[in-house]
């Protein structure tokens, strides 16, 4: 059907026509029914188009109809009126009956589609238009568009008359039909909804075909159209259309990474030079792909995905009309008096704080869906801060912090700025008026010393995952926390934030592998760190651990500007693999029992429900014809061992350990994958789900070019309730998104990542179409909020890894008591009287009445 939609009929290849046949076989095309009219030789004009061709076409046809015993019962079947009265109503209007009505043998019996019956009633029913000229113009005219009748009121034949009754009755109903949608639409927000959106909340069930609402949907939105299309093409006039071989330019400038290859995009995760464009093939299909060389899919054709897409969320996505078309313009600077104040404190003065408008929106922001909605559309509707700062040295940030505490000034520390939590908002000047200032901690970003034989480093709290690793891995060494993030993610952020990894199996928490901080608090250096002897203690019995305080402190009790961190040798041998299972429910027992593996699970195991595997199949390059064929005898062994495209979850899996240690962990998880009925699906893709991992960060933020907006939330479940939680928050979003008539469908997967004696945690992926949607943000975030809900009241917790920040703050009531709450509130009052470090985080922005403010 695509190849016949985009009128190419020369390109179907042998592997596509393999690709088609497989399909027909395996009752995905409904090749249908074909009906065939021909002539004579039609002499055309020079200057003809191609209207006045279909139009002469049209003509010809119904001056020549003839009208068979199966179209009149087909008639009489969708009109509710004996077979009689359609025979004497096409009598009268002299229609060609063929054989003749009385003699013709026993025919195809009729359809008992509806949609079929009014096809072959419409083979003739334009011989009834002319009796709908006065009373229902629009319908007449789509009836015989050609205009070739003379109009009468009514006919002097009883069968006539009551046809065309009957015709008005279900043109009526259909238009009463979509008049009801369209009510219904504009009590939920959506004054000018699109076709696609109105058909989507049609009736069912009912005695009018889908396509007469169709039709009447169209003839309703006829005039509408027309405006839009002219603003449309105004709108092209002046940024230009794109040829079918170009893509849409990146969204945000990218030259900054011609002087820094490392660059971040604003807007959007990730790399400048990293980043997904749609193109468009000669045969008019929809091609993703990833620019830049960084991961295992980057410069590689993804014939797949767009589709995968559109088919998910039942939306088209228009190449042409980004949702943003124009480059991000940010406006406004800082009015903050006290810069040359501020710039004395530090080494390089000037050069270490800025006020320009790209700095300080990066830093009032994070990466969550609003995030990037606002900076992407200049619709950023909260505070940012008033100055961005980068500290070198302890030094600085202990002037620093003693000049906030003596002008009255806010610090909100900033490591990658990753958070999807809004832990970098400000607050609002109504709860803060004092002047914000964003402390980015990026530049102490040292390897202070290694202690390769006590196994530990003290680091700087500034520097990136990647660089940390990079160090580390040249010295023969790693820390083994990896999360999703790690390339643009901090040291001391993971600290801030009580971080995890996907390695966690084997390496712990972040809260397992850092031995002791030291923080700039409002009364100077608070540290236990032995930097004289360059060790540390593997555990001590000396009172109360500050380490503890300071994870999960979210930049509200000082800034963290360094730790000892455990590190372990690199692994002597590493390895992946895959396990493929029937259902989601056969999934969670097999990883259930890797859980119990305890010492012998593997680093990191990972279990993809079907929607997040088919997405992962979608994320494929084009096969050759060689790997098509792999894949056709892959989905016979589906076959083979009862395994369905719809339904099949995967398992990928990472070794690592020593060389004895990953052959034994192999040997385990071949007997349980066997226990479980699973397959084991190989190397390959188990190596390609990790890696897969860090590339798809980016698809969010492709996707919010083209109308779709998209987050990802996580939680711990317990082993008890992990099925529970899953399904309720499943349908909970689902219900959410029908509830309030948004368009399409929403797209909702998971996966289940770090795996623990009690329980497990589980991420969820929600997505969906945005057209037409008057505040996408708010929507968005109101149904994730119900699916925050849903959680926690099917036993999941209200974060794994992620932290609370503000978008989580309100939650906090249901899962402390009041007493906690006041106990933290009143370690903040001791360690931080004065509240320089007022990002007003988790339990401190839920109570900010009772968090101090001088």
């Amino acid at each position: 059907m695509q190849y016949a939609i985009h009128g190419n009929n020369n390109i179907m290849g042998l592997k596509s026509l393999i690709h088609w046949l497989y399909q027909v076989c395996s009752g995905n095309v409904n090749i249908g029914r074909v009906q065939v009219s021909a002539s004579g030789v039609l002499n055309m004009s020079d200057s003809a188009t191609m209207s006045s061709l279909c139009q002469e076409i049209q003509c010809y046809q119904q001056s020549r109809i003839m009208v068979t015993e199966y179209h009149i019962k087909a008639a009489s079947l969708c009109l509710s009126v004996p077979e009689k009265m359609i025979h004497e109503a096409l009598t009268e209007l002299r229609v060609n009956i063929w054989p003749p009505y009385e003699t013709s043998p026993q025919t195809v019996p009729p359809p008992q589609c509806l949609d079929l019956q009014w096809a072959a009633m419409l083979h003739f029913s334009h011989i009834f238009a002319p009796f709908l000229a006065l009373s229902r113009p629009m319908w007449a005219s789509w009836l015989a568009p050609s205009n070739s009748y003379v109009n009468q009121s009514t006919s002097l034949n009883k069968a006539v008359n009551t046809i065309v009754e009957r015709l008005a009755d279900h043109f009526d109903a259909a238009e009463s039909a979509i008049e009801d949608v369209f009510y219904n639409l504009e009590q939920k927000g959506f004054v000018n909804p699109d076709d696609k959106h109105i058909i989507q909340f049609l009736p069912e069930n009912t005695k009018i075909p889908l396509f007469l609402m169709c039709v009447a949907i169209q003839m309703r939105s006829r005039s509408a159209n027309h405006r839009n299309t002219q603003r449309g093409l105004a709108n092209k006039s002046k940024q230009g259309i794109l040829g079918n071989s170009l893509s849409p330019e990146p969204l945000f400038n990218q030259s900054s990474s011609a002087n820094n290859p490392d660059s971040e995009s604003l807007g959007a995760w990730g790399y400048d030079d990293s980043y997904f464009v749609l193109n468009i093939r000669p045969d008019g299909s929809k091609e993703v792909e990833m620019k830049g060389r960084r991961y295992s899919i980057s410069g590689k054709k993804l014939p797949k995905l767009a589709t995968f897409v559109e088919d998910q969320l039942r939306t088209k996505i228009n190449p042409n009309y980004p949702t943003f078309p124009e480059k991000l313009l940010l406006a406004g600077r800082s009015t903050l008096a006290e810069l040359t104040e501020i710039a004395s404190i530090f080494g390089n003065g000037m050069n270490q704080l800025s006020t320009k408008p790209h700095d300080i929106a990066r830093h009032g922001t994070g990466h969550t869906q609003e995030d990037m909605y606002g900076l992407r559309s200049g619709s950023l509707d909260f505070r940012l801060p008033d100055l961005v700062v980068w500290p070198q040295t302890t030094d600085e940030i202990t002037a620093l912090v003693s000049a906030a505490r003596a002008r009255n000034w806010c610090l909100i520390p900033f490591g990658g700025g990753t958070n999807v939590t809004h832990a970098t908002h400000c607050p609002s000047k109504s709860v803060d008026p004092r002047p914000m200032i964003s402390v980015d901690m990026k530049s102490m970003n040292k390897v202070i010393w290694v202690n390769k034989e006590d196994g530990i480093a003290h680091v700087e709290a500034g520097i990136t995952g990647r660089l940390l690793i990079e160090h580390l891995e040249r010295l023969g060494l790693t820390m083994g926390h990896e999360p999703d993030s790690y390339e643009f993610s901090t040291l001391g952020g993971w600290i801030a934030t009580k971080a995890s990894g996907m390695k966690q199996n084997k390496y712990g928490n972040i809260e397992d592998i850092v031995r002791e901080v030291t923080v700039i608090g409002a009364n100077g250096v608070i540290s236990n760190v032995h930097s004289s002897e360059k060790t540390s203690f593997g555990r001590v019995s000396t009172g109360f651990d500050f380490k503890s305080i300071m994870l999960g402190s979210e930049g509200c009790l000082g800034i963290i500007v360094s730790a000892v961190i455990k590190v372990w040798p690199i692994a002597e041998s590493s390895s992946y693999e895959s396990v493929l299972l029937h259902d989601f429910n056969a999934g969670i027992r097999f990883v259930k029992t890797i859980s119990e593996m305890r010492a012998m699970k593997p680093a990191s195991v990972r279990l993809l429900d079907n929607d997040q595997f088919r997405l992962g199949q979608a994320l494929k390059p084009e096969a050759s014809l060689f790997e098509y064929i792999k894949n056709i005898a892959r989905h016979i062994g589906f076959l083979n061992a009862k395994l369905s495209e719809k339904s099949v979850v995967c398992v990928t899996i990472t070794f690592e350990g020593s060389h004895m240690e990953v052959q034994m962990q192999k040997k385990l998880i071949r007997n349980a994958a066997a226990s479980h009925c699973g397959i084991l699906a190989g190397e390959s893709v188990g190596k390609a789900g990790y890696d897969l991992t860090f590339a798809i960060a980016y698809l969010r933020d492709f996707a919010l070019n083209y109308n779709i907006l998209g987050e990802s939330f996580e939680t711990f479940a317990p082993w008890s309730k992990l099925k529970s939680v899953i399904e309720k928050t499943r349908q909970r979003i689902k219900f959410e998104h029908l509830e309030r008539a948004l368009p399409g469908a929403p797209f909702v997967c998971c996966r289940v990542t770090q795996l623990y004696d009690e329980g497990a945690c589980v991420y969820f992926y929600f997505c969906m179409n945005i057209s037409g949607v008057a505040d996408p943000c708010k929507t968005f975030a109101a149904i994730e909020e119900c699916a925050r809900q849903e959680i926690l009241d099917a036993g999941g917790s209200l974060s794994h890894h992620h932290g609370l920040g503000k978008l989580r703050a309100p939650f906090v009531n249901q899962i402390y008591s009041n007493e906690y709450i006041e106990s933290i509130i009143a370690i903040k009052k001791s360690l931080d009287p004065n509240n320089i470090f007022g990002a007003r985080n988790g339990c401190y922005d839920a109570r900010e009445s009772e968090v101090c403010n001088t």
